[in-house]
């Protein structure tokens, strides 16, 4: 009988140790599952933090709407902005502007400003949209313009000219030394100069403006369509390292020298030389080994997209 026993008590110990490791493989198995999933979570989760990492050591141009597509026709544009842009329209009637599709250069529409005749003007009345954008990784704005008289007379530069604007600076004006403007002006490009690449937004403005006072007005409508306004973005929209201060897309041995020039120098705050804030003092900051470090993290890098990857 006790044989029996130790039989059976044998039998119920084994199936029970079955039951355990039946158990314990279930458990083993969720937790398996669980711990993939938090993997493939943290995985998802590193993956994304390194795209994001790329994207923003790539430069961008923020230009909106630059072809004026996104809303289709507007006959007013004093009573509604373009998407993107906003417009400045003298009230007196001295000008008009809409969407416009007679001509464009990329897409349907393009943005048109006229000047209105038999209507007082002063020297300096225009008309332009504006938007703000950053300034910093673009060499040029790029875009189309024509310029037209609506009788077919000659369009004299003296009397109206169309312009680009950085706030409030006059940046790009058509040749004024010919006799007539009247033409299509194509991939015409302003380079950006440095002083706008300091990392603060900017005013970018496009328009028509009238050079001479004209209390009578005129017996013409000076007329001008802008459209496929866009960017050149340095280092083929890489843009710039930290410690490229000869702007040529390379952290190398060219800019070691540069800075080696002004070591220990102060310097503004906002100066490219100073990478390192840590140490600035009231607006003040020191080319020194903390700006060295941030340097010497992009050493022998290149902000071309096609040389990152």
């Amino acid at each position: 009988m006790s044989g029996g026993k130790d039989t059976a008590k044998n039998i119920v110990d084994v199936t029970d140790i079955g039951t355990y490791w039946n158990i314990r493989l279930n458990l083993n198995l969720g937790e398996r599952e669980k711990m993939m999933t938090r993997n493939l979570i943290l995985i998802g989760i590193v993956t994304a933090m390194l795209l994001i990492a790329n994207l923003t050591l790539a430069g961008s141009c923020e230009i909106v709407n630059g072809s004026f597509e996104a809303d289709g026709r507007i006959d007013n544009v004093a009573q509604q902005d373009p998407n993107g842009w906003i417009a400045e329209i003298p009230s007196e009637g001295q000008f008009t502007a809409k969407t416009d599709a007679s001509w464009s250069t990329e897409g349907n529409w393009s943005l048109n400003i006229s000047s209105q005749w038999f209507i007082t003007f002063a020297a300096g009345d225009m008309a332009k949209v504006s938007q703000q954008i950053s300034l910093t990784d673009i060499d040029e704005i790029i875009f189309d313009v024509r310029l037209n008289t609506y009788t077919g007379a000659k369009w004299d530069p003296n009397i109206a000219t169309v312009f680009i604007m950085i706030d409030d600076d006059l940046v790009w004006e058509p040749n004024n030394t010919v006799s007539n403007l009247s033409g299509e002006y194509l991939d015409q490009s302003y380079a950006v100069e440095d002083k706008y690449r300091d990392g603060n937004l900017h005013t970018l403005s496009f328009g028509l403006r009238i050079n001479v006072d004209a209390p009578n007005g005129f017996f013409e409508f000076y007329r001008t369509w802008w459209d496929n306004i866009e960017c050149g973005l340095f280092c083929n929209g890489g843009g710039f390292l930290d410690g490229d201060f000869n702007r040529d897309c390379y952290v190398d041995i060219s800019d070691i020298k540069l800075m080696a020039e002004l070591w220990l120098a102060e310097l503004p705050a906002s100066d490219r030389f100073n990478l390192a804030s840590d140490d600035d003092v009231d607006a003040i900051g020191f080319v020194n080994f903390l700006d060295f470090s941030v340097f010497a993290d992009n050493w022998l890098f290149s902000s071309f997209l096609e040389e990152q990857q």
